[in-house]
């Protein structure tokens, strides 16, 4: 069985951090990204498939367990899952390491209004993917490791960068670019990163 564990750090309370991973209308505004089936899936995961253990585990399906763990006014959370691991690319584990990333940047930017996403998808290499991350322009650094970068962009927006590669590799793989903002009419902004995938990585990608 694979193993993994991903740990983030968030500036929040434990007992913000908490609400945040068992509150339904909460974990919407971090988890994932908006598709027809977002609330069922985080129906699934976060109510019908938990078990909540106050005030630092939940108990999830396939043997994963999240942590909350109080460090001095910030906060420990981490998923672990039992089993061997090794660095190559697990969708689970990076599916994590994104959504703690989005989860960090909810709890401590506290922007106003409900969170609107765009997804964009298809085949490509980690350079021509990182240029189209920098392209908007780089606020603020907000996480980097193999196969994730994360930039807060010049307009607010967290803009990630994912790929079943490494980002460091030119070898194409399956690759997507989640832009998130609060409060926002996302049309515009839609539009403008299409424009930006296509200058940079050459075709059309799938839009979510």
């Amino acid at each position: 069985m694979t193993g993994f564990e991903v740990r983030t750090v968030v500036a929040a309370p434990r007992e913000r951090v908490w609400s945040a991973l068992t509150e339904p209308a909460e974990v919407r505004q971090w988890f994932g990204w908006d598709h027809p089936g977002l609330d069922e899936e985080i129906r699934y995961i976060f109510v019908d498939h938990a078990q909540a253990v106050p005030p630092d585990r939940i108990a999830l399906a396939g043997g994963q367990e999240i942590q909350v763990v109080d460090d001095g006014g910030r906060t420990v959370v981490r998923v672990v899952m039992p089993g061997e691991s090794d660095e190559a690319y697990d969708a689970l584990a990076e599916g994590w390491r994104l959504f703690f990333a989005q989860l960090r940047f909810r709890l401590e930017q506290a922007p106003a209004g409900d969170r609107r996403t765009v997804r964009l998808s298809g085949v490509t290499g980690g350079s021509r993917l990182l240029a189209a991350l920098d392209s908007a322009g780089v606020k603020e650094d907000w996480h980097r490791s193999r196969y994730l970068h994360m930039v807060v962009d010049a307009d607010g927006l967290l803009v990630a960068a994912t790929a079943e590669r490494p980002l460091t590799d030119e070898g194409p793989a399956p690759a997507a670019l989640v832009v998130s903002g609060y409060g926002r009419d996302l049309a515009e902004v839609r539009a403008g990163w299409v424009e930006r995938w296509r200058a940079t990585v050459g075709d059309d990608p799938v839009v979510e």
